[in-house]
């Protein structure tokens, strides 16, 4: 039977944008498994005058608004009444949203369940309260690394059900098409901003290249006014600026990525799954240095896909870089490392899970030939708040409420949302 699904995520390429990105490469693994489905993509334009209808990948993507301020959320309610999916699923970064209340608005204008990943969770901002909001419409709740559904737990008092991974957005190059590693050329991929340790690195590959001249440092990605905060970096030969390519198949992203010998990612809150550049990275099985994860994760191992250090230490960052650079077996250990893990992670891994309400629906699964280990159960959180609530043995909070409680048969009436 075809269903129709609707992918909802505040931008979308050329918007250089990590969520989505990971929107378009998640819709275009999920259309490759069931291709008999209808698949929608709702979002905002890039540019004002882009078409509201246009196709992505062979994808209908609609852009009913240039931003998510004033009529825009309202537009984009109308469309998901337009499409009537038979699942929502939003991709929820509250800045991909301009931190407004668009994304549970179109939540609630849907009449089908709804399905939220949470890419971060901000619960320093005032916006969090309609990430909460969100949650608690949900009847499905992904994060996409174990300190979201922390934050997500800590806030909302919810559990998430089911934390997983978001793959690299950036297809490698494999065979033929692959060009040579180019010795001593170390790349740090993503934005650069504030938010990675970019001094202490510089600082590390600045000792490295008086003790092995020939170290270049590559750095690929948007850089934020005002550059004048990185006018040694732009000053030094050896470090050079690529990109930013808005098109993450353009060949020139994936050449560079191809053609590093050692990747850094000098993130100051820790390396996480979540992280497409240090996914990209293990897709092109390169060695990485990056930082250690705010929470232990499986995926990532010190010693076998990656290094560890101090994000502020830059003897650390040109120490890391020297053993590769110099040491064969530990290279080729971590470009193994990196490969194994890319797999384990790959967008068909992701798109092979599956979220089932109910044991019963379960076994439905599992009858139509589907593995039973990519199936989480994940319950129906009203019938599972409404039976944790009537376990309860509490004292009536009001005393008209009390008298009620004679052996009569009283049906209770809870008004969620007009529309339904």
């Amino acid at each position: 039977m075809s269903k129709t699904i609707l992918l909802v995520s505040g931008a979308a390429p050329p918007i250089i944008d990590g969520v989505g990105h990971y929107t378009a490469r998640l819709l275009e693994t999920l259309r490759a498994a069931r291709p008999g489905w209808r698949w929608v993509w709702l979002t905002r334009k890039a540019r004002w005058f882009h078409r509201p209808i246009a196709s992505f990948r062979g994808v209908r993507i609609v852009r009913p608004a240039h931003g998510w301020y004033g009529a825009a959320p309202w537009l984009a309610g109308r469309v998901v009444r337009w499409v009537r999916p038979d699942l929502l699923h939003i991709q929820e970064q509250t800045h991909s949203f301009y931190e407004t209340d668009a994304a549970i608005r179109i939540a609630h204008s849907a009449r089908c369940p709804v399905v939220t990943t949470l890419h971060e969770f901000h619960g320093e901002l005032p916006s969090c309260r309609h990430t909460v909001a969100l949650v608690e419409r949900s009847a499905a709740v992904i994060t996409n690394d174990g300190r979201t559904g922390r934050r997500c737990a800590e806030a909302t008092g919810r559990e998430p059900d089911a934390i997983w991974w978001s793959p690299s957005n950036v297809p490698p190059l494999e065979g033929a098409s692959r060009p040579r590693t180019k010795p001593g050329l170390v790349t740090t991929f993503g934005h650069i901003n504030a938010l990675k340790a970019l001094d202490a690195v510089f600082a590390g590959l600045v000792q490295l290249n008086h003790r092995r001249p020939g170290v270049r440092w590559q750095l690929i990605g948007p850089v934020p006014a005002p550059r004048e905060r990185y006018t040694e970096l732009l000053r030094s030969p050896w470090v050079e600026f690529a990109g930013p390519w808005p098109d993450l198949y353009d060949m020139r992203l994936r050449r560079a990525l191809a053609e590093t010998h050692v990747m850094l990612l000098p993130f100051l809150d820790g390396a996480t799954t979540r992280r497409g550049t240090l996914q990209a990275a293990w897709a092109f099985g390169l060695p990485v240095v990056t930082t250690a994860p705010e929470l232990t994760e499986d995926a990532i191992v010190p010693e076998w896909n990656c290094l560890l250090v101090e994000p502020r230490d830059a003897v650390a960052w040109a120490g890391a870089v020297e053993r590769i650079l110099t040491d064969p077996a530990l290279e080729a250990r971590l470009r193994a490392g990196s490969a194994e893990t890319a797999r384990k992670y790959s967008w068909n891994q992701l798109a092979s899970l599956h979220l089932s309400p109910t044991s019963e629906n379960r076994d439905s699964l599992v009858a139509e030939g589907i593995d039973p280990d990519t199936i989480f159960v994940t319950g129906n959180t009203g019938v599972d708040a409404l039976k944790w609530a009537s376990s309860l043995d509490l004292p009536w909070p009001d005393p008209r409420l009390e008298g009620l409680d004679d052996g009569r048969e009283i049906v209770v009436v809870t008004a969620h949302r007009r529309e339904n």
